[in-house]
């Protein structure tokens, strides 16, 4: 018997403690130590933390086909002409500061309000000119997976947004022509509605 439990055993004799309550504790601290032996903290810290941060508000834009922020008055700068316009009732939620699981990287740009890959060093190619522009939160988003979503997100290579390939039209990029699909396939979280 370790310590421990013999000071256990010992203060429950030595004391008005009553049956139930001597073995409430024996329950619950055997409890507790089978846990911290059984489970390694690194798992038990992961299972009690909170999920991690979402930014809502983001849209499909109705002509580009692009992933684009819709909080701000102003709707950025669509490759198709004038600003973006939202294209169905979807709202999605993008987890951000997030070690993963997913792809990290995805970026705000602060030009033309789309969402964009920040891994390469060339920035794509913005329709408000030059490059994307990083500003915000860094998003990590999911891939290749069977997460409640809409899926069919990709990376076009040719601007480096997000855009929708659910249809067969591609959507306008700023690269001239149509989107290019490359890489994973992404499930976006669009289980909110807002107005």
């Amino acid at each position: 018997m370790s310590k421990a439990e013999l000071n256990l055993v010992q203060s429950c004799f030595h004391t008005e403690l009553s049956r139930r309550d001597f073995f409430d504790r024996v329950v619950r601290y055997g409890i507790a130590g089978a846990m911290a032996t059984l489970v390694p903290s690194t798992v038990l810290s992961r299972a009690l933390a909170p999920p991690p941060p979402k930014q809502d508000n983001w849209r499909r834009c109705n002509k580009c086909l692009t992933m684009f922020y819709n909080g701000f008055r102003t709707k950025g700068r669509c490759p198709k002409s004038g600003a973006h316009i939202r294209g169905d009732e979807s709202n999605f939620k993008l987890t951000y500061n997030s070690a993963g699981p997913g792809q990290r990287e995805w970026r705000y740009c602060s030009k033309c309000q789309a969402l964009f890959y920040n891994g390469y060093s060339s920035k794509g190619v913005c329709p408000a000119g030059g490059g994307h522009f990083a500003q915000g939160f860094n998003f990590t988003l999911p891939h290749d997976t069977n997460v409640p979503g809409q899926r069919d997100w990709r990376f076009c290579d040719k601007c480096e947004v997000m855009f929708y390939n659910g249809w067969n039209e591609k959507g306008v990029c700023a690269a001239r022509g149509i989107h290019n699909a490359q890489g994973y396939n992404f499930v976006l979280d669009n289980t909110v509605r807002i107005d």
